[in-house]
């Protein structure tokens, strides 16, 4: 079953080019969510920029399934979210969390999720958790898999 992503092709604007590859969660690109939390890692491959974009509340499950996660391009994220582009240019080990009910993100620690900022920036039912880019067979497969 093919996914029907919030944006065609068509639609896509250079907002943010030239900065590779995401691991982005369905949350965003198929049910049209906000970004709530991004993280960069080092890039596992040439292409992939280190950016992990999620909702915010996907569990871990939800993540390890390979079909709930897509690679795309991260001008693609910019065109469903614009208030990721001025923290594209952040180093690796950065972990940015949206300020609840605004386009504002913040830095926190990659220590398993910061609970006194969580209450003070998101909603008190989100919670996030990291995606385990090593629970898919690779980045690569992700990559032929999906477009938007």
């Amino acid at each position: 079953m093919s996914k029907r992503y919030v944006l065609a092709t068509s639609d896509l604007v250079d907002l943010a080019p030239g900065y590779g590859t995401a691991v982005v969660s369905d949350q965003i690109t198929v049910s049209g969510r906000a970004v709530g939390y991004m993280y960069r890692e080092e890039p596992d491959d040439g292409g992939d920029s280190g950016w992990r974009f999620l909702s915010g509340d996907e569990s871990q499950e939800y993540l390890d399934d390979e079909r709930h996660v897509g690679v795309f391009e991260v001008n693609d994220i910019a065109n469903l979210d614009n208030a990721i582009i001025e923290y594209l240019d952040a180093e690796s080990g950065t972990h940015l969390v949206r300020v609840d009910g605004s386009d504002d993100f913040v830095d926190v620690d990659d220590d398993g999720g910061p609970d006194e900022l969580q209450a003070e920036y998101v909603s008190s039912d989100d919670d996030w958790v990291e995606f385990d880019v090593d629970a898919v067979d690779s980045v690569s497969d992700l990559r032929d898999d999906d477009s938007m």
